[in-house]
């Protein structure tokens, strides 16, 4: 925090706002969180790079960013809070490909989120299904070593 205030002094030459430790971390906040957001930017650089290969593959416009908007909702209908639900209502009642594209990327993008879930909730159950087979594997070997020992107890007699 204190270089941030540092490098702050030198580049707002010690402005009276600063001087303020209050002041000085409002100014600080206001210039971070739009970095801090822009590196956030997960979602908005998933759907630019898919507009960019499907552009790249010959697809029309229209449909690519019919394409892309769906694909958006439909992350966002999977379950996914970082995409927005996305739909030009006017351009797709009077763009068939717009229309098209839309669907095509909803329904994709839904279940390529819908199996990224699953995904990993079988993931968890089966580590929580290790975990609960490594537990009944100790317990086990503690009893067979119980008895063992009383084995060979009973033997030295």
């Amino acid at each position: 925090m204190v270089k941030i205030q540092v490098l702050f002094k030198e580049l707002l030459l010690e402005t009276e706002e600063l001087k303020n430790p209050m002041k000085a971390r409002l100014h600080i906040l206001l210039i971070l969180v739009p970095f801090i957001a822009a590196c956030t930017g997960g979602s908005v650089r998933y759907l630019t790079e898919r507009r960019s290969v499907m552009l790249s593959k010959g697809n029309p416009p229209a449909y690519v960013d019919g394409y892309v908007d769906g694909c958006s909702s439909g992350k966002r209908m999977g379950g996914d809070k970082h995409f927005p639900y996305r739909k030009d209502v006017s351009r797709a009642e009077r763009d068939a490909l717009y229309a098209r594209g839309w669907q095509e990327g909803q329904i994709t993008c839904r279940n390529e989120t819908l199996g990224e879930i699953r995904q990993k909730e079988r993931s968890s159950f089966y580590s929580s299904l290790d975990e609960e087979r490594r537990r009944r594997v100790e317990q086990e070997s503690r009893a067979a070593e119980a008895q063992m020992h009383e084995i060979w107890e009973e033997l030295k007699k």
